[in-house]
């Protein structure tokens, strides 16, 4: 694994975690697909810490941090739009030279993928929507907050340190910026003009996305399937790295075959 560290702008997305070739066993491991690493609001790429070693074994792995999150600083004057955030992550996989990846986001990240492959259909194989963010009965600040309050309960304390650690650099105020762009996506209106294999994936304690939420959205999808994973919470892939990983791995073999 490396990390690249890019130019941070104010308005570009920053990879900070670029596994490089395929497969986990060195130089002569043969090339795998690219997974596309979009973190969610508030948060970076750090809480994909416990997925990205696991994925590398399959192939390449890009984490990116999104305009005005983790090293992405700083901040932009203006909280971007869902597709300004695709557009930051277009820039930065146009110059890894990277197409036809699986993009993966978590919460509101989903709808940065789902933008990201309207947007620029070249760059997707696949989707992957882990914890997909907000049924139409959340769009609302306050249930918003209950719903986060509520999974920070139940998540692991290595889990709350990293996002809470994430909220407070990125600061209450960019947090509250960016909110209304989540809670006015139409995430389940969007995803029906997604033209791969989309696969999206909740934890099974996941009070933010539940079961029927993600079964519409898979429903949606030309290409939908939904998969509930057993034991975590919103952050899956913090929760159950391998089960996440192993669900990536059939996506990208089923829909983007073995080679980028």
């Amino acid at each position: 694994m490396r990390v690249r560290k890019r130019r941070p702008g104010g308005t570009r997305a920053v990879v900070t975690v670029d596994t490089g070739g395929g497969g986990g066993g060195g130089g002569g491991a043969p090339a795998g697909p690219v997974f596309v690493l979009v973190h969610g609001i508030g948060v970076s790429s750090r809480y994909f810490e416990r997925l990205v070693p696991v994925l590398a074994r399959a192939g390449r792995v890009v984490a990116v941090d999104l305009p005005g999150f983790g090293k992405a600083m700083p901040k932009p004057a203006e909280a971007p739009e869902i597709e300004g955030f695709a557009r930051s992550v277009a820039e930065a996989l146009d110059g890894l030279g990277i197409r036809r990846a699986v993009l993966v986001g978590h919460s509101m990240g989903t709808q940065i993928v789902i933008a990201l492959a309207k947007l620029r259909p070249d760059l997707a194989g696949a989707l992957a929507l882990l914890g997909p963010v907000m049924q139409p009965r959340d769009r609302h600040p306050l249930r918003a907050a209950m719903l986060l309050g509520l999974d920070t309960l139940r998540e692991s304390p290595r889990g709350n340190v990293v996002v809470i650690g994430d909220y407070l650099k990125a600061g209450p105020r960019w947090y509250l910026a960016n909110l209304p762009a989540m809670l006015e996506y139409r995430t389940e209106e969007e995803v029906a003009d997604v033209a791969v294999p989309v696969l999206v994936v909740r934890g099974a304690r996941d009070p933010i996305a539940r079961d029927a939420w993600v079964l519409a959205l898979a429903e949606r999808a030309r290409q939908g399937r939904a998969e509930a994973v057993a034991g975590p919470p919103h952050l899956v892939m913090h929760g159950a790295p391998y089960r996440t990983a192993e669900l990536l791995t059939e996506l990208a073999r089923s829909a983007v075959g073995a080679t980028p």
